[in-house]
């Protein structure tokens, strides 16, 4: 259901990609692909991308078909929510590490810039990858042709299992074999320049379109519903297309590493809303709670996060709907994380332009 794994995939971190899918059941999606949603098709981006591949199918994954899907209702005027009895509490924050979950590890080791990894000088492709200098494998492309023409071809973004590894780079290997696991030169290098960072925030963009959503402010990472109505059906892949959820781990995770940690709160937020009130999302939401706010670094910052999401289910629960002026209240962002012992000075340059169930890919 929605966000859940079975035992086996909660031991093991790298996960990411149902790589071998059934062939019936791709051949089916590939059939929802040709012939549904035709009027999803996204007009307003014709100079990124083609849009012959801009459709989605309700029937994106038949797994639990009743359960997950949301029967073309992407607002909740139709009809009264259920009660919500999640809980989104703090402590978790505090586990003693004796006895934590693999995942608990795993994010504690991110949370703390993977202290015990250390930097192969040698290992250089994620920084020739987003300076334009070799293209990703397997079957993929340089980066600034992915933004090109990848941006808006939903089919391809859905079924390409190859290219969520090298768009967003972790100092933890993935299981595509052909990503080498982000090194801490690299980061500092990436940092340090201006269109490589700004490449990074432009893959972002590019997933937040694929999964309905638009960046509206650089500076805050306040994004918002795609302003056309494509956020519907990608609004229904992303709640019926599960492996998506470790995609959107495994891209937190990255934005922390380049300076764009302030970029997932709004992120966190914009997807309890939608998964509480709305309802558009409502399968995200174990994902978002075990697994997106854990990925915040700040305490401060993952305390106000689940304490809006308790206000929200309490609105739900109450059959309120929360004040348009009812936001999150973020506490001050953390200043840039430092991942190397040297002295060498780095720049400041910012663009204005699992598995339990979602470990990193």
């Amino acid at each position: 259901m929605g966000c859940t794994t079975s035992k086996v995939e909660h031991e093991r971190m790298d996960t990411d990609e149902n790589i071998s899918t059934d062939n019936m059941k791709q051949t089916k999606i590939d059939e929802h692909f040709s012939v549904e949603n035709k009027a999803d098709t996204k007009q307003s981006k014709t100079k990124q991308s083609s849009s012959k591949n801009k459709k989605y199918s309700d029937g994106d994954d038949n797994e639990n078909d009743h359960k997950n899907r949301t029967s073309n209702r992407v607002t909740r005027s139709s009809t009264s929510l259920s009660p919500l009895r999640m809980k989104f509490d703090d402590s978790d924050d505090e586990d003693d590490p004796r006895y934590a979950s693999y995942s608990q590890r795993d994010i504690s080791e991110y949370r703390n810039n993977y202290p015990n990894t250390r930097s192969n000088s040698k290992i250089t492709d994620n920084l020739k990858f987003y300076t334009n200098k070799i293209p990703s494998h397997p079957d993929g492309d340089y980066i600034d042709n992915i933004h090109k023409n990848w941006y808006g071809d939903y089919r391809k973004l859905e079924f390409h299992h190859g290219y969520i590894q090298w768009l967003f780079p972790l100092q933890e290997r993935g299981l595509n074999w052909s990503a080498e696991p982000l090194q801490k030169h690299e980061i500092e290098s990436i940092k340090q320049d201006s269109k490589a960072l700004k490449r990074i925030l432009k893959s972002y963009k590019m997933m937040l379109d694929f999964y309905g959503f638009e960046l509206v402010d650089e500076k805050t990472g306040e994004i918002r519903r795609s302003s056309d109505d494509s956020y519907r059906s990608c609004f229904r892949n992303l709640n019926t297309s599960s492996h998506n959820y470790l995609r959107i781990t495994r891209i937190l995770k990255c934005l922390g590493e380049f300076d764009y940690e302030h970029l997932k709160f709004p992120f966190l937020e914009r997807i309890l809303y939608e998964s509480i009130i709305e309802d558009t999302l409502s399968n995200c939401l174990r994902s978002c709670k075990d697994y997106w706010i854990e990925t915040l670094r700040s305490q401060d910052e993952r305390r106000a996060i689940r304490r809006y999401a308790r206000e929200l289910i309490d609105y739900r629960n109450k059959q309120i709907t929360p004040p348009s002026s009812h936001h999150a209240e973020r506490p001050e962002p953390l200043p840039p994380t430092t991942t190397t012992t040297t002295t060498r000075p780095t720049k400041s340059s910012k663009s204005n332009d699992s598995n339990d169930d979602n470990m990193t890919n």
